[in-house]
């Protein structure tokens, strides 16, 4: 579902709120523009006729299915059958911030996946130099703590694990990042610790064990050899264990019939230790099976005032 859609609740209630500086707005519709690549699209699955169209212009007509309008709401009303280009502009630069995002998502659907990682991280470059705390990955938004260093560190840790065939833990953590940003914070804290346990049954090969077996194996398999023999059982039991018990006692089997509801501070620590797991994980997992990370940050660039958005 696009943005809106999945937030509709946390929308309405005020408990989310979306809002885009205005530099960011042209940025992002020139960003759009230079991704709009050629579309063939069937419009009748009866028919084998296909329409050239292009990802501007399906991505404003889809904008308009999902939310049921004849007219793009605003000043400029436009309508379907209207000039593509101005309604999208329109909807970038005039819109509720929450349905631009909705375009966006709209839009990385039409394109290829190479389009969508170049486009995704130029709109994360943009959103990044004007410190607006919103990102997009597997294209859908999700809101950055407030704390830089921690969303640094989160975002970082997501390109990490999609980079290093980790990509069912990195849909679990955009998926704990997202619930974190509409107040879920149960839900948050159990796919932060289900990510953690995604990375280590990819790297011991175990396909059905608890948190607790899965960190045994991980010790088993001499990750941790490269600590005193004294310390490897305490970092074991320690260090890698507390995501599981926050999990366990906060959002799990464990937690107490006392407990009512989970302050949000916790669903930001949870995301947070995730985030030093899995870079830590990443890094023990590369000594291992080295690769070529990728660095979709790019802060060098950021530098840059003349960057053609």
């Amino acid at each position: 579902m696009i943005f809106s859609r999945r937030y509709h609740r946390a929308l309405t209630q005020g408990r989310l709120t979306v809002d885009l500086p205005d530099p960011v707005r042209p940025k992002l519709s020139t960003c759009l523009f230079d991704f709009n690549s050629s579309v063939g699209v069937q419009r009748d699955p009866n028919d084998n006729w296909i329409t050239n169209s292009c990802v501007v212009e399906e991505s404003l007509l889809r904008l308009m299915s999902e939310h049921g309008w004849d007219q793009i709401p605003g000043d400029v009303g436009i309508r379907v059958g209207d000039p593509y280009y101005d309604g999208f502009k329109h909807v970038i630069r005039q819109a509720k911030a929450h349905i631009v995002f909705d375009l966006i998502e709209l839009a990385m659907t039409f394109m290829d996946q190479k389009e969508q990682d170049n486009c995704r991280i130029r709109i994360n470059q943009i959103f990044d130099l004007y410190e607006c705390p919103w990102r997009i990955a597997d294209g859908e938004f999700f809101k950055l703590d407030a704390d830089f260093m921690g969303a640094r560190l989160a975002a970082n840790a997501h390109d990490a694990l999609a980079a290093n065939k980790f990509v069912g833990a990195a849909d679990e953590f955009a998926k704990a990042r997202l619930e974190l940003a509409s107040s879920d914070i149960r839900d948050a804290i159990h796919h932060a610790a289900k990510s953690f346990e995604s990375v280590m049954k990819v790297m011991t090969g175990l396909e059905h064990a608890s948190a607790d077996q899965f960190i045994k194996a991980m010790a088993s398999k001499g990750y941790f050899d490269d600590l005193p023999a004294t310390a490897r059982l305490g970092f074991a039991d320690q260090v890698m264990k507390t995501l599981p018990f926050i999990r366990n006692k906060l959002a799990g089997h464990g937690q107490g019939a006392g407990v009512v509801n989970v302050p949000a501070a916790y669903g930001e620590l949870a995301i947070q230790l995730a985030a030093t797991l899995h870079n830590f994980l990443v890094t023990k997992h590369l000594e291992r099976t080295p690769s070529k990370p990728v660095n979709s940050s790019a802060p060098a660039q950021l530098l840059d005032d003349d960057i053609p958005f």
